[in-house]
């Protein structure tokens, strides 16, 4: 597989990741308006259903196209390109992800001064910075281990690493999964968490996996185990959609395995898709802004329920590709976004 094939199948990954995390958090964020949920009850429990399909493994990959990337034998992961690395989601998180911090105190309590400041940062250092950025404090700790990590795929065979990747999935996304359904406390004895799963995975399935009937029967099946659940217990089966669950990883690979061999061309340079894939990184970090925004107008609340989530979609994304453009042009933001 050239490296060229290999870019363009991960550009058109995270393209696609970042509109379905757009469409998922529109879900979401509706959702938590009472009055909208009111009389949309019906509406809600299909869109979480369909969520699941269409959406929860745009994270998953995200992590899966980094470990294929980053724990190539081919890319040498030096001390000082992993110090990069860190520095560049370290910059975000002390920047927007702080920035996020000190909005969601002043919306809550008001604005104190230094003390809204100060909490701000506290709340940024316990990993209390708005939802989705939890994806970035993950990153940081997966860059940490990256070059153990690369060191240790150099020399595994290929049948070292699967037992690898499954005897994590066990530990880090069935074991939690039966702690959610049984109530029991297996996940406890564990101090890690199911993003270095997927950063395995993702080295594993772009160098040994194919779009075949093993991968997409056990993708099939994971996703129509997560489906079935809603059947008996609409709110546990969205819990059970989320990456650190066992029905995640299944069809997140058979997603990242798809997209790989059917996505492989190259986008025009000068295109909507390569537009959205260079600014992917600053749509999902900002999008979410333009939903509390919208949210916050009346007028925009009281439209109908489909037509508002597309709002915000829309706006969601054009919105943070602006941004994202007009904060490069700050020279501290130029590579980090």
């Amino acid at each position: 597989m050239s490296e060229r094939k290999t870019i363009q199948s991960y550009e058109w990954a995270r393209v696609l990741g970042a509109l379905a995390v757009v469409c998922l958090h529109a879900v979401v964020a509706t959702r938590l308006v009472p009055e909208l949920h009111q009389g949309n009850a019906a509406l809600f429990l299909a869109e979480d259903v369909l969520c699941v399909p269409l959406t929860r493994w745009a994270v998953p990959v995200f992590f899966m196209v980094s470990g294929a990337l980053l724990l190539d034998p081919g890319r040498q992961m030096t001390l000082e390109k992993v110090g990069r690395y860190v520095w560049r989601m370290a910059f975000i998180l002390l920047t927007i992800g702080f920035a996020f911090c000190v909005m969601e105190l002043v919306a809550s309590f008001g604005f104190y001064g230094l003390l809204t400041f100060q909490a701000a940062f506290l709340n940024l250092l316990q990993g209390l910075s708005w939802g989705h950025l939890w994806y970035v404090y993950a990153l940081i700790g997966l860059y940490l281990i990256t070059p153990i990590l690369s060191a240790y795929v150099r020399v595994a065979t290929q049948r070292d690493l699967a037992i690898v990747a499954l005897v994590g999935y066990a530990l880090l996304c069935v074991a939690p999964t039966i702690d959610l359904v049984a109530g029991t406390k297996l996940y406890a004895f564990l101090g890690t968490g199911s993003p270095v799963v997927y950063y395995l995975a993702g080295y594993y399935a772009s160098n040994y996996l194919e779009l075949d009937a093993k991968v997409i029967g056990a993708g099939a099946l994971a996703l129509a185990a997560n489906l079935v659940a809603f059947a008996f217990d609409p709110e546990l089966a969205s819990q059970l959609a989320l990456p650190e669950y066992a029905f995640a990883l299944p069809f997140s690979v058979l997603a990242f395995v798809a997209i790989r061999s059917l996505l492989e061309r190259p986008m025009r340079e000068r295109g909507l898709a390569r537009a959205l894939a260079r600014d992917s990184f600053g749509i999902y970090l900002l999008h979410p802004l333009f939903g509390h925004v919208i949210l916050r107008v009346p007028a925009l609340v009281t439209l109908p329920l489909p037509v508002l989530q597309l709002t915000i979609v829309v706006v969601g994304v054009a919105g943070s590709v602006v941004l994202t453009r007009l904060l490069r042009l700050l020279p501290p933001f130029a590579s980090k976004l």
